[in-house]
């Protein structure tokens, strides 16, 4: 059984149609990934798999359950968590507060815990905050962690993204273009963690223009055109597909 699987799903604005009948599944601790051009419906999909949109018929379904009808947050608890394809960190915070208010279900959020569990709620911060400490580590930002967000490189920035999720303890993110106005350097350094948070065991979906690299990096793919799923399997086998070569330039990719 799928980790998450979204069937037959449709999505209109107006009178537009997004998506129709759209379909894919990742599998526990995949990696895959998400092509097609710019209004193809891609960052619309991964707008109604996490709840940001609602969708017009189908389903999304996640470890089992149907979550078509869940709120973002209530999807963001059961493991799914998604980026954007501009970053929308609190640029005016640092890069460690960004990442602390990331976390899930924290006691002093609670007005109750604020009055009688002042202990428990400095040992959960002090928990996090090295918790905080790793995931940076883990990301090459430890030495930015008392910056401003706001003043961070663009690369750093989908890093700093791909960690508020991981503070959500997600089994299955869903990355919106991260190679976007990132360096080649970074770019790499991007694909690292993106490999090693797999290797863990967390399910990553990636919608990508950069073609080159999103092959090297991913076992499977997907592609999309006007709303539609029109090819799936490897790589090779999605890039050589007709009717993506036509959808991207005429019949040349």
């Amino acid at each position: 059984m799928a980790l998450l699987s979204v069937t037959d799903i449709t999505a209109r604005f107006g009178g537009f149609k997004a998506l129709s009948s759209v379909s894919l599944e990742v599998g526990e601790g995949e990696l895959v990934g998400l092509i097609g051009t710019n209004g193809a419906g891609k960052s619309t999909l991964f707008s109604v798999a996490t709840g940001y949109i609602p969708a017009g018929s189908g389903s999304v379904v996640f470890r089992g359950e149907d979550i078509t009808e869940l709120a973002v947050h209530q999807r963001v608890r059961r493991g799914l968590a998604r980026t954007f394809q501009v970053p929308r960190e609190f640029s005016q915070m640092t890069v460690f507060d960004n990442m602390m208010v990331a976390a899930r279900d924290q006691r002093g959020e609670k007005l109750a815990n604020l009055l009688f569990a002042r202990g428990a709620i400095r040992e959960e911060e002090e928990r996090l905050a090295q918790r905080v400490r790793e995931v940076l580590a883990f990301l090459n930002l430890a030495r930015v962690t008392d910056e401003l967000a706001g003043k961070l490189s663009g690369g750093q920035k989908k890093l700093l993204e791909i960690g508020r999720l991981l503070m959500l303890e997600p089994s299955c993110i869903m990355l919106d273009e991260p190679f976007a106005g990132v360096n080649p350097v970074l770019i790499g350094q991007l694909c690292e963690r993106i490999v090693e948070l797999n290797r863990r065991g967390i399910a990553v979906l990636i919608i990508e223009h950069n073609l080159a690299e999103l092959a090297r990096l991913v076992p499977r793919l997907y592609a999309m055109d006007r709303g539609q799923v029109i090819a799936s399997g490897t790589p090779e086998a999605v890039l050589a597909d007709a009717g993506v070569r036509e959808a991207y330039m005429g019949g040349v990719i």
